[in-house]
């Protein structure tokens, strides 16, 4: 059985496989309920809701001068422009369809997938560092696809 390195990591963003991803990551978790009621000996549960969140990390790319890019795709999903100084009335962000895939040599790969609300965007400018962008996510709903 082989093992597998960030090199057969792939991200899709919308559909459109991302150009360059330096890493994704996702976590996902369960609650639970305590049912255990005053005369119990042992503590008991049932399921609560799941969240999955996750993040990436993309450098800043353009095929061509002002072509935009992956980064800019993304920040256009989670910022939206206002009118001016104290408009607080931009538009609303908008969910993004991410599909975080670990090419395995067949022919879909093992990826899970999801709609997502982007939380976090940071990007960096360092003096020998490549221009890129962290960025978080939290899944709207229960993800759409998984084979894992």
């Amino acid at each position: 059985m082989p093992f597998y390195s960030g090199q057969q990591g792939q991200l899709f963003i919308d559909g459109v496989k991302a150009a360059n991803v330096q890493s994704w990551s996702f976590q996902t978790s369960q609650a639970v309920l305590d049912t255990t009621c005053l005369e119990d000996t042992d503590r008991t549960l049932v399921e609560g809701v799941r969240s999955l969140s996750g993040s990436c990390r993309l450098f800043y790319y353009q095929a061509t001068a002002g072509s935009g890019g992956d980064v800019s795709k993304l920040l256009s999903k989670c910022m939206k422009a206002g009118s001016g100084e104290g408009d607080g009335t931009a538009a609303s962000s908008t969910s993004a369809k991410l599909k975080l895939q670990v090419a395995d040599g067949s022919s879909a790969g093992r990826y899970i997938e999801m709609f997502c609300y982007l939380t976090s965007i940071s990007m960096t400018m360092a003096v020998g560092e490549v221009l890129s962008a962290d960025v978080s996510f939290e899944a709207n709903g229960a993800p759409t696809g998984i084979v894992m």
